[in-house]
Formats: structure tokens, C-alpha cells, sequence
């Protein structure tokens, strides 16, 4: 099971900023979660919220700021206790930050036009074939028109449908997607089966408590996004240490289950 620390590592540093990627790093995630917007300079940041006003002290959409002003912002407020400044940064430099990483799980929020979707799915393409991490990326969305769009835009790079319904695998088979990011409330092992049987990978967010990650092991998801990877990272090394040994010693009937 992977661990993708979401928004870096929410729960322990500033959310979505450089340092809290690296914080992330350093307890031992080497798959993320981040979400993406466009900045008045039509270039991506990363950043969750619409406006700048939870996470730091500005007011104001993200869309009236260009990113070099966006960078320059304070990003620590709500964040758990921080020593370092951390603006709200360019998706650019959050990858280029994490060469070695082995997973990304890039977010784009709702668009409020058809032109911003397409503008955001061509930074995309143009930025992920800039650094060759097309194999290790995967653009999730909760809006369908924009995973339409991603498709025709760039059809190799992998899509994932965020959903809290019960028909996110069907919402999934629409849009040709190869993951579905759906709360962990929502996970079950009839989920999980549908998902196996369709060959579709089930990533649970956001998860935080450690009897939930237990929980969602033994169903053999494919990951789970939390806050708090210095929690997680080592739990799931242990659940699967305890897994593989456990499978080692099965029938071969047991080991080919899904």
C-alpha cells in the first residue's frame, strides 16, 4: 500500500508549500497528493482553496495574484507551528524539489470555464513532458468536464476520478480513468473487488487515524492520502512486512485472490 502525503504533509507542516513537501520527504513519503490552480500569470500553483484567505494572511482570489506574488506570500496560518516563511509555490518547483519521488497525485479543482480547463490541461502536458514524469503521475479530478478534456489533451498521462458517491467506478469507466481517490467513509470490499475486477486502482483520503489505515490494509487498497505521514509511513511498512510474510505462508489458491 502507498502512502501519498496530502498536500504534503497537512497535519504536520504548512500545507501545499515547499517546506511541507520536504518535512514530508524527510519522514519517509515518496508519493504525494497536491492540488493546482492557475495564477493570474497562467501559471500553475499549488494550492487548494479558491481565495489565499485560510492559508495565509492576504485576502483575495488565487486568480488576482500573479505567482511570483503568490510566492511571496506567508502560507503558514492555521498550519501547525513553523519556524520558515513558505509561500504558495509554482507546481514547477514542487516537482523539480522531489526528483526521486515515486508517485504524484496532481489535483485540479473545479475550472469556471471550459477555456481555464483547457489552459490547465495544456500547462500540464507541457510541464510533465518538460520533465519526463509522465509514468509517475496521475491528474485527478472531481470535475468530469475537465477529465474529458485531460483525455483529448493528454492521453497518456493517467486520470483519476475524486468522488464521495457510490458510482465513482462508473464515473471512472466514463472518462477512461486508471484510479478513483474516494473518502475513506466510502471504502468497502465490494468497492475494492468492482475496482480489482475493472482494473482500477482505490486511493482513500483522507486518512488520519491509524485503526482506519489498518482498516483499509487488510482491503488491500492501493494507498491512502494522509496528513500525517510520520504516522503512517511506518505503520503501513509494518502492515505490509506482517502481509507479505502472512501471504508467503498461503495456499497459492489464497496468494492469486484479489
Amino acid at each position: 500500500m502507498q502512502v501519498y502525503g496530502h498536500r504534503g504533509a497537512a497535519g504536520e507542516a504548512p500545507e501545499n508549500t515547499l517546506g511541507g513537501f520536504r518535512h514530508a520527504w524527510a519522514r519517509g513519503a515518496r508519493c504525494f497528493e497536491l492540488d493546482v490552480q492557475l495564477a493570474a500569470d497562467e501559471e500553475l500553483v499549488v494550492v487548494h482553496d479558491r481565495k489565499v484567505d485560510r492559508t495565509t494572511q492576504a485576502r483575495g482570489a488565487v486568480a488576482s495574484f500573479t505567482s511570483a506574488r503568490l510566492a511571496r506570500l506567508d502560507a503558514r496560518r492555521q498550519a501547525p507551528p513553523w519556524p520558515t516563511r513558505e509561500g504558495i509555490p509554482r507546481l514547477r518547483a514542487v516537482l523539480r524539489l522531489l526528483p526521486r519521488a515515486e508517485f504524484w497525485l496532481i489535483e485540479v479543482k473545479t475550472a469556471d470555464s471550459a477555456a481555464e480547463r483547457r489552459l490547465i490541461a495544456q500547462r500540464l502536458r507541457k510541464l510533465i513532458a518538460e520533465l519526463r514524469i509522465a509514468r509517475k503521475v496521475v491528474v485527478i479530478s472531481a470535475d468530469g468536464e475537465f477529465l474529458a478534456v485531460a483525455r483529448e489533451v493528454m492521453p497518456t498521462v493517467a486520470r483519476g476520478y475524486v468522488s464521495m458517491s457510490l458510482d465513482a467506478l462508473e464515473a471512472a469507466d466514463a472518462y477512461d480513468c486508471t484510479h478513483v481517490i474516494v473518502n475513506h467513509v466510502m471504502c468497502t470490499p465490494a468497492l475494492r473487488l468492482r475496482a480489482w475486477r475493472r482494473n482500477v486502482a482505490v486511493v482513500a483520503w483522507t486518512v488520519n487515524a491509524a485503526a482506519a489505515i489498518r482498516t483499509l490494509h487488510a482491503m488491500r487498497l492501493h494507498g491512502v492520502v494522509t496528513d500525517y505521514p510520520s504516522m503512517a509511513v511506518p505503520l503501513i511498512g509494518q502492515l505490509d512486512s506482517m502481509s507479505w510474510l502472512a501471504r508467503a505462508r498461503a495456499p497459492r489458491e489464497e496468494q492469486d485472490a484479489p
